[in-house]
């Protein structure tokens, strides 16, 4: 009876929402310290934002509790944030949402995470826009969905201290330290100069937009053939389709949002199904 009444309860939880439960299930984010992982939680503040630049060698020696799934964040360590020169060697898409980066330095392992702007919680922290700028490098540079040989030159990661309990993640370090969430992501050269590898450009405006949207699309390695363009609330529901016309490897759209009220809203870019890129609209 009990297990009955906790599904009931979920699936009206999920309609005042405007969502089914598969939809929640798909766009809402993970359960396990959730709020640690979008930085929403009663001790964000107590995070140093200036990085710590370090190795993957040093992160994976940290001395860590062992995790719990309610625990809070840990002082003195997950309160402090990293930088690290790595290599980007597995891309996975999580249930959850999150993009999970499997982070190498050639002999050692760390799993870096991004979660999904438009997914509860994330989308009402301070640090959406980093999230999106996150998602962004790895959809631009990195193929859409599960990519178990990554071949990009190496990376600068910047994120947050995590440490996460154990179910058997790809690239887990033994100690359970993760950056999670990343807040940055660029290509890292001796001399800082930032490499242009860029295979896909994406041009979203006017924005702010009062009532046309325009989107243009330069793909490198894809055509795109099938893509679509989401608006979603900041529950994370979906409030307007549009579905774009078939093309090569250039796309340019435009099209009325005029039927949106003002306000701040997150979009999506799919091509075959698979997010390509992402960000925040505002209508005037």
């Amino acid at each position: 009876m009990k297990a009955k009444l906790l599904i009931l309860a979920f699936i009206y939880t999920a309609s005042i929402y405007g969502q089914t439960p598969k939809e929640e299930r798909i766009q809402c984010g993970g359960v396990e310290r959730w709020s640690e992982k979008v930085l929403v939680d009663g001790a964000v503040n107590t995070i140093n934002f200036t990085p710590i630049g370090t190795t993957i060698t040093n992160l994976i020696n940290i001395a860590t509790p062992t995790p719990t799934t309610t625990m809070p964040r840990q002082s003195g360590i997950e309160d402090k944030t990293y930088s690290v020169v790595c290599n980007i060697t597995i891309k996975k898409d999580e249930t959850d949402n999150d993009f999970h980066l499997v982070l190498s330095d050639g002999v050692n392992t760390l799993i870096g995470e991004v979660p999904d702007p438009t997914c509860s919680a994330a989308s009402s922290s301070s640090y959406v826009s980093q999230f999106i700028n996150a998602r962004n490098f790895i959809n631009t540079n990195i193929p859409a969905g599960n990519v178990f040989i990554v071949n990009l030159p190496p990376v600068i990661v910047y994120g947050v201290a995590f440490i996460d309990p154990p179910h058997g993640q790809t690239g887990a370090a033994a100690n359970n330290l993760e950056i999670h969430p990343i807040l940055d992501i660029q290509f890292y050269t001796p001399t800082g100069i930032k490499m242009n590898t860029e295979i896909l450009k994406v041009y979203i405006f006017p924005n702010p937009i009062k009532d046309k949207l325009n989107i243009q699309v330069n793909s490198k390695i894809d055509d795109l053939s099938n893509c679509s363009f989401k608006i979603y609330n900041l529950l994370g529901s979906i409030v307007k389709t549009i579905n774009l016309p078939k093309s090569g490897m250039e796309l340019n759209h435009s099209f009325s949002i005029e039927d949106l009220k003002s306000g701040l809203y997150l979009y999506k870019l799919f091509n075959k199904e698979h997010i390509v890129y992402e960000g925040k609209l505002i209508k005037e």
